[in-house]
């Protein structure tokens, strides 16, 4: 029986399981784009709009995202999806420009607890409540959160460029690349297999190629 991509995603989704706590919301808005599947939530302002308020990231009565809240997400999906990748053993996070230039303007303020804690909270401004720029805030807040309680660097994505699913990963060393070691991980053992094969049979094949000459 052949499995399809399509049929593989319910299972590794159910294999890698939720990060834990509110850095789901993190992994969740970097998987918005499948690339696998050629499929991307984040396809319109409005998709935007949608997907923050269902996850309470915009208020109900929010400014609705425009073309250039749009961008903005995504330059934020996709750096968080390159610094994810610096996770992997061996490799360093390497924000690049863009996000940082995103994450710079995003609107934060600081706010004191009835515990008498300090805590960063997105700026919500304005009568109408959370738009786009406070929902991408509180993202980047989790992420902050997350660093601070050692969670960060277990939020990976997948090692396969034809996949990088963002998962969590729960290896007892912190040490994993795939985001489903019987999916993406046998794959690419399968791939490196045929690549080590395809080298011995090489030199073979031009040896006899040159002993008929």
């Amino acid at each position: 029986m052949v499995v399809t991509a399509a049929q593989e995603k319910p299972s590794r989704e159910a294999a890698i399981g939720p990060a834990p706590g509110r850095l789901e919301l993190v992994r969740a808005f970097v998987n918005t784009l499948d690339i696998e599947a050629g499929t991307d939530e984040l396809s319109s302002p409005d998709a935007l709009g949608d997907w923050l308020r269902a996850r309470d990231l915009a208020g109900p009565h929010g400014p609705r995202p425009t073309d250039r809240d749009l961008r903005a997400a995504v330059t934020v999906r996709e750096g968080l999806r390159d610094v994810l990748a610096g996770h992997a053993p061996g490799q360093h996070p390497a924000p690049a420009d863009g996000l940082r230039l995103v994450v710079s303007a995003l609107p934060v303020r600081l706010v004191l607890g009835d515990d008498g804690a300090v805590r960063a909270v997105p700026d919500v401004g304005g009568p109408d409540g959370a738009g786009p720029e406070a929902g991408l805030a509180e993202l980047l807040l989790i992420a902050a959160e997350a660093a601070t309680a050692g969670t960060w660097r277990r939020l990976k994505v997948c090692g396969a460029d034809d996949c990088r699913w963002a998962f969590y990963d729960r290896s007892p060393a912190g040490s994993g690349c795939w985001c489903s070691m019987a999916i993406c991980g046998s794959r690419a053992k399968s791939r490196a297999f045929r690549r080590r094969a395809a080298t011995k049979r090489r030199p073979a094949g031009r040896a006899a190629s040159s002993a008929s000459s």
